[in-house]
């Protein structure tokens, strides 16, 4: 038996924005600080989708706002030069 992938459920970002309660530009600056990338597929439908897990992790994000300061300081952390 061939095993499948798992299926992977996608949700436009108007509609991830109108279940979590939160503004599109509060979701763009999560989308950026979580390092989602929303995709299109250009077929007569202009709309952005994430996935459903993704979506979570927003959710997550809005219910829990220290875990967005502790991502802020992990990019910052990132980018800043290491001593040696």
């Amino acid at each position: 038996m061939q095993q499948q992938e798992p299926h992977t459920a996608y949700i436009t970002l108007k509609a991830a924005e109108q279940e979590i309660s939160i503004t599109r530009v509060t979701t763009r600056k999560y989308l950026q600080q979580l390092g989602i990338e929303p995709m299109t597929w250009h077929i007569g439908d202009r709309s952005l989708y994430i996935t459903t897990d993704e979506k979570e992790r927003i959710k997550q994000l809005k219910q829990n706002p220290s875990l967005l300061e502790q991502l802020k300081r992990e990019q910052q952390q990132t980018r800043s030069p290491q001593a040696s």
